[in-house]
Parts: structure tokens; sequence; C-alpha cells
């Protein structure tokens, strides 16, 4: 790894997203802004998470501090963000989100360790707009009353787990 890689564009956007997502846990509370602020900012901290890969990929900017680093704040500022809409959002979404995170992030362990190489998914990145969604709409929720939201979680986090346990299993039945 290269220090130089730190100031490549994808890279910059991951960071970012980051000390962005520190930055308002630690500074602001969902109390102090609206709703549509908030759907705002959780739709920028998802199109961040997609950007640095495109950007990566399109114009081969992809670094090795890049794949280890993009995977880690995913992550770390999907779990701050539970944690920060927790006011917001069933309890019982932000134990099930954190298993499900539990579980990639000891996929990424053993991919680090094995030196495998992972390719990310279609579905997987439909889950993760999908959960996106889901907090944009519990946010919606304390303005607009969405009676359908509770069973559109439950299709939501049934499908994360789902994309989580296929990637687990491609990760160590396919690759070994």
């Amino acid at each position: 790894m290269k220090f130089a890689d730190v100031f490549l564009l994808p890279n910059l956007i991951t960071l970012s997203r980051f000390f962005l997502s520190l930055y308002l846990f630690f500074n602001y509370s969902t109390e102090d802004l609206t709703s549509y602020v908030l759907i705002l900012i959780i739709a920028v901290i998802g199109l961040s998470d997609s950007l640095d890969g495109i950007v990566a990929r399109k114009f081969n900017l992809v670094s090795k501090l890049g794949i280890i680093l993009d995977p880690f704040t995913d992550r770390v500022v999907f779990i701050i963000l539970l944690i920060w809409l927790s006011s917001l959002i069933p309890i019982n979404l932000i134990y099930a989100v954190l298993i499900r995170e539990f579980l990639v992030l000891l996929g990424s362990i053993y991919v680090l360790k094995t030196g495998s190489k992972i390719n990310v998914s279609k579905k997987g990145k439909f889950g993760t707009v999908a959960l996106f969604v889901l907090l944009c709409l519990f946010v919606l929720n304390t303005t607009i009353s969405l009676p359908f939201l509770d069973q559109l979680a439950f299709v939501v986090i049934i499908f994360y787990f789902y994309v989580a346990i296929e990637y687990l299993y491609n990760l160590i039945y396919k690759s070994g």
C-alpha cells in the first residue's frame, strides 16, 4: 500500500463518508434535524457507498488501500447510522442488521487471511440499496404513517440475510 493512495478520488469519497458520519453522530441528534434532512443525509451516505466503487472501476483507480478501506468504512458507517437513527427504527431491525454485519465481517476476515477474491454481487448491491431505502422510510414514517413498513422491513431483512449467507457459502465452499 502506498500513502499516495489516500488521495485517489474513490478513497477520498470513502474517507469523506466516514468522517462525515462521525461528525454527524457526535454533533447532532436526529431530533436536531427534520425528517427530510435526515432522508437526504441517508441518501447521500448511500449514494457515496456506491459512488466510490463506481469511480474506482470506471477510472481504473482501484488500490489495495481502497480494497480494505471501502468495506471497512461501509460496515462502520452503517453501524454508526443505525445507532444514530435508533430512536426512529425498531430495535429488532438494528439487532438483525448488526448480526448480519458480523457475519459479513467474518467473511471479510477470511478473505484477508486467505487472499480470496470477492466479487460484489448485484443481489448484495440491491440488498444494501433496499436497506438504505428502508431506513429512509422509517424516518419518513415519523411524518407520514406508513402502515406496510413492518412487513417491508421483514422482507428486506430476510433478503439481506440471504445475500450474506450466500456470500459466506460461496466464499467458503466455492473458493476452497
